[in-house]
């Protein structure tokens, strides 16, 4: 009877970490404008952040979880030049605020550990470039200069220790993308990985800031530009260290990657290529024995997963809408 109790205590210790645990991430919860979500590590519990009409994406926690980054669509006059701002919001979905302003395209963002500053990617010199800005100041500083036509910089990760800086390079000479580490004020930047034939993105840092995880795509013919497979990898940051994760590389078409349960884990964001309607699914990769598991089997797409700590997200947000995903219809369906 004593050992029954202690079991059913322990159990209840472990309830409030589980529940509290979040992934914020992407999906058409109207089935055409994409929005910023928050989820269990389940799967379970659908809440919205941001809603229709407008058109958000990339999100990323704050290092304290109180916050979200995220990029969002902006107005545009026809024929113009298709342009984003940075945002940030409130877990809740309240106090909503516009970070960059102007005509240019932001991107991909990344918070700094210290909370106060984000890495972006941004079009608003010419080239995409990577920038930070100050989020209490609007201070801006340009930390990557790429002197080609078609050399540029984009979708920082910044690491746990805030020493570096990770992001996706292209190559002047053949177009094709490499990561690249750089320090926090833009010195010394060297490439991850060499290039080769592979085109690579979506880095994220390791949260003991040694290993960068990235996807690759290959592609075949240059005038189809079929994709061909993609891969799933762990780079140690200064060695030739190289792991592979064991996803279905000929069926899964990846489209980003995320670090989860301190390091244990991996969230994909994936579709499956010869699926009848082909959408983006997130999935649960462990590292010690690569159990896949689906957290987004919805039918229609879910997209850009950013997993927070439950252990800075002591209180649930409450009063959310949460999604009815069965009655949504499929984006490209209609």
């Amino acid at each position: 009877m004593l050992l029954k109790r202690l079991i059913t205590y322990c159990l209840l210790l472990l309830i409030p970490s589980l529940a509290a645990a979040k992934i914020v991430f992407i999906a058409y919860s109207d089935g055409r404008h994409p929005n910023v979500h928050i989820m269990n590590d389940d799967g379970s519990n659908i809440q919205d952040v941001t809603f229709p009409p407008h058109r958000n994406g990339k999100p990323a926690w704050s290092p304290d979880g109180k916050r979200i980054a995220f990029l969002r669509d902006m107005p545009r006059e026809p024929k113009a030049a298709q342009k984003a701002a940075l945002f940030i919001i409130n877990r809740d979905g309240s106090q909503e605020q516009q970070l960059t302003e102007g005509t240019a395209l932001d991107g991909n963002c990344t918070w700094a550990p210290d909370g106060r500053r984000i890495a972006f990617g941004s079009n608003r010199n010419s080239g995409m470039e990577i920038y930070v800005i100050d989020i209490f100041t609007r201070a801006v500083q340009q930390l990557t200069h790429n002197p080609g036509l078609r050399e540029w910089a984009a979708g920082p990760s910044w690491s746990p220790d805030g020493e570096y800086i990770a992001y996706r390079q292209a190559s002047n000479q053949s177009g094709l993308t490499t990561i690249y580490v750089m320090r926090a004020n833009g010195k010394r930047a060297s490439p991850l990985v060499p290039y080769d034939n592979w085109y690579r993105y979506s880095p994220a840092w390791s949260p003991d800031s040694k290993s960068v995880l990235y996807v690759e795509a290959l592609y075949g013919d240059e005038h189809a530009f079929q994709l061909l497979q993609t891969n799933v990898v762990i780079q140690k940051h200064g060695a030739n260290d190289r792991q592979l994760l064991k996803i279905p590389t000929k069926k899964w078409l990846v489209n980003s990657a995320c670090w989860m349960d301190n390091g244990k884990q991996v969230l994909i964001a994936a579709e499956e290529r010869d699926a009848a309607h082909r959408h983006s699914d997130i999935y649960r990769y462990n590292l010690a024995d690569g159990k896949i598991t689906n957290l987004t089997n919805h039918g229609l797409d879910a997209l850009s997963p950013h997993w927070i700590d439950d252990n800075v997200l002591s209180v649930t947000p409450q009063g959310k809408k949460k999604v009815l995903w069965g009655t949504l219809k499929h984006p490209r369906s209609e």
